[in-house]
């Protein structure tokens, strides 16, 4: 094995505070870069103003008012509208104005929380296509409990927090609002809650 080599000689010091220096900037965390931080932000107001309005087509199917009062699609219209403009307003302003990082104290996510990001977007995904198909109560529960353990609950608080918020949200809106959910595989077993 070599032994490492110390500098000598006039620029000794100057290359030893060099590396120190370098060394230093390695505890630094990540920066975003303005460049970086605009496409980033972007990004974001991109895939917030298509799912919204693809969410508002998708709501045009429901009725809007039934018999005076609100109807089904009452609700997921006035949330998609409001999303889309918020969208918009977020792309116009990435665009128009240029990204100040400076005031930015946390820099970009690291490789663990685009994979937990990527996963989530994944699960809200594959949620929305079992919908029919599974039904409301299994997809949500099982949609929630995914969504809890990318957070880092324990599997026990994962189930128990998917079961609650599935089983409240359905009842919540079958008897309150009288809006019928799908049933899927659970159709046999609930269908006295119609």
């Amino acid at each position: 094995m070599s032994r490492p080599t110390v500098p000598d000689g006039p620029g000794a010091v100057e290359s030893i505070r060099a590396a120190m220096e370098s060394a230093e900037h390695l505890d630094e965390p990540a920066r975003w870069s303005p460049r970086g931080f605009r496409l980033a932000n972007l990004l974001g107001a991109g895939v917030l103003t298509a799912f919204s309005a693809w969410l508002l087509l998708a709501s045009l199917s429901y009725a809007f008012q039934v018999g005076g009062q609100p109807g089904p699609g009452f609700f997921p219209r006035l949330v998609a509208g409001l999303l889309l403009v918020l969208g918009l307003v977020w792309f116009g302003t990435t665009l128009v104005r240029a990204p100040d990082v400076t005031g930015v104290s946390e820099g970009p996510p690291d490789r663990p929380t685009l994979v937990r990001v990527v996963a989530a977007l994944a699960v809200v995904t594959a949620a929305a296509f079992a919908l029919m198909t599974l039904g409301y109560p299994l997809t949500i529960a099982a949609a929630v409990a995914a969504l809890a353990l990318l957070a880092a609950a324990t599997v026990r608080t994962a189930v128990v927090t998917g079961v609650l918020f599935a089983v409240t949200s359905f009842l919540l809106v079958t008897t309150l609002l009288g809006i019928q959910l799908p049933l899927g595989v659970l159709r046999p077993f609930l269908v006295f809650l119609l």
